[in-house]
């Protein structure tokens, strides 16, 4: 992440007013910074200098409303506009969530799984874990076959290791002790 989203993130939280709904914010510009990053026409038009500033002003409005931007949020991306940093929106949506998680008490994780999963089941590793951490966890998803079973999970500093390859290696370690005592 570059050094510039910082500033943004907290410029953000501190004229954000109480009780804001964060992560509906979140949500949508997320949405238009993946717009904006997906598109190279939409990139090019918002980077030129040949394109007039009422013209990108406009063009942002129309699509942060599309994208379900309220006031606050579209008034947010034209100040990204006005200095030059609208094609850093994601980098700078990622330290707002990052910013608004900490806030919140939620850690980032990863979980391993051998095959695809579907929501409930990372719902309910996500609660398992967050027993665990004594917090919320958001867990971002990765498929490994080589784990074979199960899930290798890393929150913060901890890593949970419920893979059927670890079990398998273990098993092995303890069999060969076994044999040679």
């Amino acid at each position: 992440m570059s050094a510039a989203t910082q500033p943004y993130a907290r410029a953000f939280f501190e004229t954000a007013p109480a009780g804001y709904d964060v992560p509906r914010f979140l949500e949508s510009a997320a949405a238009l910074a993946a717009a904006i990053e997906d598109n190279p026409v939409l990139r090019g038009f918002l980077a030129a200098p040949a394109v007039p500033e009422e013209a990108k002003t406009r063009a942002l409005s129309e699509l942060g409303a599309k994208a379900g931007l309220d006031d606050l949020g579209r008034r947010f991306f034209q100040v990204l506009l006005k200095n030059h940093r609208l094609l850093q929106a994601g980098e700078i949506v990622q330290a707002l969530r990052k910013a608004n998680d900490a806030r919140s008490g939620i850690v980032e994780g990863r979980v391993t799984v051998a095959a695809p999963i579907g929501e409930a089941e990372r719902a309910r590793i996500e609660e398992a874990l967050a027993s665990r951490v004594g917090g919320s966890v958001r867990l971002g998803v990765e498929v490994d076959p080589a784990i074979l079973a199960g899930f290798v999970a890393h929150v913060g500093s901890n890593v949970f290791d419920a893979s059927a390859a670890t079990a398998v290696r273990l098993f092995e370690e303890k069999a060969r002790e076994g044999r040679g005592a």
